[in-house]
């Protein structure tokens, strides 16, 4: 059985260092930190906007550009948002549980038991390749 407040403890880190992440990029145009990106208009709309000194980056396609401003770091902070809560609803508690005829102290998820898919699942989906992640988390 795998040990569920290891996982919620992972993802407690990972999505802590995604915050971190999203934060640290500067404030756009308008002042907004962290920064909305947006696109440049035609004929230039491969090239990113955030800051005010200009063109941050040449996406290289109209395509890769729409993905990378529709997932700027504003977006990406209501997203981790997010996944903090699903983890909060998951945190490991103890719980009373019967082996070999006595009761003893089980770690379980307060929605899923000693088995919770989501965590385990947001573990190996989306953070499986940080370096704190371990094999035994892989869902099956």
């Amino acid at each position: 059985m795998v040990p569920l407040q290891d996982v919620h403890d992972f993802l407690v880190r990972c999505i802590g260092e995604e915050v971190k992440t999203a934060h640290a990029v500067q404030e756009n145009i308008n002042g907004e930190c962290p920064a909305s990106w947006y696109l440049d208009s035609p004929p230039f709309s491969t090239l990113i906007l955030a800051s005010a000194e200009g063109v941050d980056f040449d996406a290289g396609t109209p395509e890769r550009a729409a993905f990378v401003v529709l997932n700027d770091p504003v977006h990406a902070l209501r997203f981790l948002h997010y996944l903090r809560w699903t983890v909060k609803q998951h945190e490991p508690v103890l719980l009373a549980a019967e082996k070999d005829g006595e009761m003893v102290p089980m770690e379980a998820c307060p929605i899923d038991g000693a088995e919770c898919e989501p965590l385990l699942r947001m573990a190996a989906e989306l953070f499986a390749d940080r370096p704190r992640f371990k094999r035994e988390w892989r869902v099956q």
